[in-house]
């Protein structure tokens, strides 16, 4: 991936029609987030113009993109949307033949990196939204880098933003609702502390350098894992699950991770096999003065574990994964959580603490299934957007959509339904253990799965 840029120019995009106008919006404690969400879209073609032009309009719509970070002197974070421009840079590269054949998830950050703007972390200055285009000479092809600071929001936020982007270059309308920006006063009364999810949030806090230490450990002792399903193998495993009307394919496609773990790599280790998993959930349309659907902001939280009744049940844990999940939708205990998260993550965050999500013992499950990127950022261009993204951890599951492929004869196809689960996973022969049941249960078309 090693490349030679012949060119490389950085404009600076304004809004077209500047409406921040200096507002402030204080964020919640939920969104003191430090770190970027990187991503890469690669394209057949690209109007560069076109969408420099696109960018200026977009940017109208979200003040919030065009502002920058400030602490006050209650040591509150805030976005002052000051219409500020945003970078976008553009290169040209004549090293790279194509862009190569990879994962949804890389999970080698140098081989990105290269392609992506990184917003820096300098409150007050740095542009919270950067932009990079790549234009590979030999191929044509056209390399999108973006970087998104979390501080504005999640992949939620990140997806409606790119979203409205690609529509405006397609010349149509943004996707409805619009983007609300301001966060509502909260409640002191729905303060409580010895809410499961807030006690999960402090006794997982540590000092930063701890969290790299342990990342770092983790990396020499684990390997990554990136496995694929189409759509078909994804409803085969659904039909496997006993009275499954409220189980949903992605429950089934978690309980057979979890379930195939149990019974091939934990059956020969001094582990116990995995008695629940979290599932991490978007809490928006749950608590409509909160978080509205249309909210931009910081919106998940993670699912209170319940314990699965048999772990090596594919249909028990199904059951148990859906429970979980639909006992954290429930606007009262929202309210709680967004309330009581607030004050606790201000705090940790004044202490120099940040809570651990990656590097604990509990298996967690973290899906982008829901957000079809290649769909939603496409451009124009149907099934012929490729997506990529980093970051991968020990039992730390993340899922997305497949990549469309190239027939031989050139025509791109995709598979809509299919998925890619990805994660980090110890070293040594339970793992290869591992990997040969997931071969072996692909190749015979799940029927010899129990």
């Amino acid at each position: 991936m090693n490349k030679i840029e012949s060119i490389t120019i950085t404009s600076y995009i304004d809004a077209l029609s500047p409406s921040g106008n200096g507002r402030r919006i204080v964020l919640f404690g939920t969104d003191l987030i430090f770190g970027n969400i990187e991503n890469v879209f690669v394209y057949p073609t690209l109007d560069v113009n076109r969408f420099r032009d696109a960018l200026h309009q977009t940017l109208s719509y979200w003040p919030i993109v065009t502002g920058h970070l400030l602490i006050d002197e209650n040591d509150r974070y805030i976005i002052e949307c000051s219409d500020n421009s945003i970078p976008l840079t553009y290169t040209e590269n004549d090293q790279l033949i194509c862009w190569p054949d990879l994962p949804v998830i890389v999970d080698d950050m140098t081989i990105l990196q290269p392609f992506i703007d990184s917003v820096q972390h300098k409150p007050e200055r740095e542009a919270l939204v950067r932009f990079k285009i790549t234009h590979l000479l030999q191929s044509g092809e056209y390399v999108l880098g973006t970087s998104f600071y979390h501080m504005i929001g999640d992949a939620n936020t990140n997806i409606r933003f790119l979203n409205d982007l690609s529509q405006i270059y397609q010349h149509l309308e943004p996707t409805l609702p619009r983007p609300i920006f301001e966060r509502q006063s909260l409640k002191e009364e729905n303060l409580d502390f010895s809410l499961p999810n807030i006690v999960d949030l402090s006794e997982n806090a540590g000092k930063q350098q701890t969290l790299i230490d342990c990342i770092t450990k983790e990396h020499v002792e684990t390997e990554p894992i990136n496995l694929s399903f189409s759509s078909n193998e994804i409803t085969q495993i659904h039909n496997l699950i006993e009275n499954n009307a409220e189980i949903t394919p992605h429950d089934a496609l978690c309980a057979y991770i979890i379930f195939t773990l149990n019974k091939h790599f934990f059956i020969n280790t001094t582990d116990e096999p995995i008695q629940h998993a979290r599932m991490v959930v978007n809490c928006r349309g749950v608590c409509n003065r909160l978080a509205p659907i249309g909210y931009v902001g910081n919106c998940l939280l993670t699912t209170i574990p319940i314990g699965f009744s048999n772990p090596l049940s594919l249909s028990d844990i199904a059951k148990a994964i859906r429970q979980s999940i639909q006992s954290i939708r429930n606007e009262d205990l929202i309210k709680k959580y967004i309330t009581s998260a607030n004050v606790l993550c201000r705090q940790l965050v004044k202490d120099n603490r940040i809570t651990f999500i990656f590097g604990s013992k509990e298996f967690i499950f973290n899906s982008n299934f829901k957000y079809d990127w290649t769909d939603q950022v496409n451009f124009g261009m149907i099934n012929q957007c490729r997506f990529h993204t980093v970051g991968l951890y020990k039992f730390y599951f993340r899922i997305f959509r497949l990549n469309p492929t190239k027939n031989q004869d050139g025509i791109w196809i995709k598979d809509n339904g299919g998925a890619e689960i990805a994660f980090r996973i110890p070293k040594g022969q339970e793992k290869e253990k591992f990997l040969a049941a997931y071969k072996k249960d692909i190749e015979e078309n799940f029927l010899n799965l129990f």
